[in-house]
């Protein structure tokens, strides 16, 4: 009989050192899954962040189209529209941009073609990448009240803006903000995307008419 106790204290006594020495080991592996996991979701949150943050930067450049016009060929524009409701002017420049258009910052190729009668307008504008034979590659929009029936409405990149386009002659002045993008810029921050913009270039919203179709999908930003 004591040598039976004997036997189990030492099978004890064994299970206890194997225990302490599991300890550690079962230790380790926690602590390099925790690590492991860590580093993921490092990675993860960093390459969201970068994401959201060129995000912001790209609501940031839609704000305002601002700059100046100029052209090898003479053009003319005086050319305003309120949101985009009243539409009054004519104008058509096929030249060149300095300044902050269409969500790009600097020297590039620029094209405005406007009519605007109050309750009736039509507007075209590219900035940079564009291609005249192909319409898609341009903001083209109608506007006033028997505009905007017709279709197509202004999409997030110009709905809600108040385009002002002058030149006389080889020169002018490009000073159009748009309230929408604005909005957009702020709630951005909360991850909200009123434009359907993020990453897209112009936003994925646009009906052809007032009362809606299938919107179209954006292109990728550059």
């Amino acid at each position: 009989m004591g040598m039976q106790l004997a036997g189990c204290a030492d099978r004890r006594q064994a299970l206890r050192v194997l225990g302490m020495k599991g300890q550690p080991m079962m230790g380790n592996r926690v602590t390099r899954w925790a690590l492991n996991g860590a580093v993921a979701a490092w990675v993860l949150v960093s390459a969201a962040g970068c994401t959201y943050l060129r995000h912001r930067g790209q609501d940031a450049m839609d704000v305002i189209d601002l700059g100046v016009s100029v052209s090898s060929k003479p053009g003319f524009a005086l050319f305003y529209d309120f949101v985009p409701v009243v539409p009054i002017g004519y104008g058509k420049v096929d030249g060149h941009f300095l300044g902050l258009g269409g969500g790009r910052f600097g020297f590039m190729p620029h094209y405005e073609e406007s009519y605007g009668a109050v309750l009736w307008g039509q507007e075209a504008v590219g900035f940079g990448v564009y291609d005249l034979d192909q319409p898609k590659t341009l903001n083209v929009q109608h506007s006033g009240l028997a505009g905007l029936v017709q279709g197509p409405v202004p999409g997030p990149d110009y709905m809600i803006s108040c385009p002002h386009y002058i030149h006389l002659g080889w020169i002018g002045v490009v000073a159009s903000p748009r309230y929408l993008q604005a909005l957009d810029f702020i709630l951005g921050w909360t991850t909200l995307d009123i434009a359907y913009d993020d990453g897209l270039t112009p936003g994925a919203w646009g009906a052809k008419s007032l009362f809606g179709s299938a919107p179209e999908s954006g292109t990728p930003a550059p």
